[in-house]
Formats: structure tokens, C-alpha cells, sequence
């Protein structure tokens, strides 16, 4: 049975961009009594090269042997194990920013630097806690202060 992959999915769908450009070239002006060939010629031209290179990802992804997929179960597993730590930090952002109006941008700011930047280091020696409180620190009263009294903005 053939499954949909990566390179047959891409090579269809530029089959069909393909084909409907075709189509719609044909809406081009025709050549002037002065012009050879016409303004649909080099769209043309450059819809076959296409065509044809689409053709040959088809043809090469049918040739090779694909091997059977897990359950939908598994793959959902392996994309959230791959990728844990991302979604870990875009739950840790959606927290940051209802937590922002709550107990303001410092105290806000410097538990989320804390904690995605313990995400991020693999915080599993003393110097990375020193490096991740240190940064996390600096960096909000850094920020703080550029936009407080530097650009006059008054953060929450």
C-alpha cells in the first residue's frame, strides 16, 4: 500500500500549482505583431522545468522502500518526547504573561528567565545555578531600568 510521505505530498502539490499556472498563463496577452514569442513563453518554460523536477521527486519517491509508520498513539509520543522542552517553555510563557498583570514585570520576569533558562541548561551543577539566578537577575533590572528611566515606559 502507498503512504503519503514528505516528498510525494510536496510533489503533488506542485503538480498541481503547476497545472493551475498553466492554466492561468493561458490568460497571458498573446504576442504582438513585433513580439516572437509572446509574454506567456518564459512562465511557460519555467512551468515545465518545474513540472519536470516535480515529476522526478515523484517518480524517486516511489522507488524507495518506505518503512511502516507506528500508531498515531506512538508517533504523538515521540513528537511530545522530542520536543518536551519547547512546549514546556510555551506553557511556561502563557504563564509568565497571565502571571505578568498579577505580581508585576520583576517578579514575573525573573521566574520565568529562572525556570526556562533551567530548561534550557539542564541545571544539574551549582555553576549553572550561579550563571542561570546571576543572568536572570541582571537581565530583568537591566531591562527594567532602560525602560523606566531611559525610555519612560513603565512596565506592569
Amino acid at each position: 500500500m502507498l503512504t503519503l510521505t514528505k516528498d510525494r505530498a510536496l510533489a503533488l502539490a506542485l503538480l498541481l500549482i503547476v497545472a493551475v499556472m498553466w492554466i492561468e498563463s493561458g490568460d497571458i496577452r498573446p504576442p504582438t505583431s513585433w513580439q516572437p514569442y509572446g509574454s506567456a513563453l518564459f512562465p511557460r518554460i519555467l512551468l515545465v522545468l518545474i513540472g519536470l523536477l516535480s515529476l522526478t521527486i515523484l517518480v524517486r519517491s516511489l522507488l524507495v522502500k518506505v518503512p511502516e509508520r507506528a500508531g498515531t498513539k506512538q508517533l504523538l509520543q515521540e513528537w511530545f518526547q522530542k520536543r518536551r522542552i519547547i512546549v514546556a517553555i510555551f506553557f511556561l510563557f502563557g504563564l509568565y504573561a497571565a502571571l505578568l498583570p498579577l505580581v508585576g514585570y520583576i517578579v514575573a520576569t525573573i521566574g520565568f528567565l529562572v525556570a526556562s533558562l533551567a530548561l534550557l541548561m539542564g541545571i544539574n551543577t551549582r555553576r549553572k545555578w550561579v550563571i542561570n539566578l546571576t543572568l536572570s537577575f541582571t537581565l530583568t533590572l537591566v531591562i527594567f531600568v532602560i525602560f523606566r528611566h531611559g525610555l519612560n515606559v513603565w512596565l506592569p
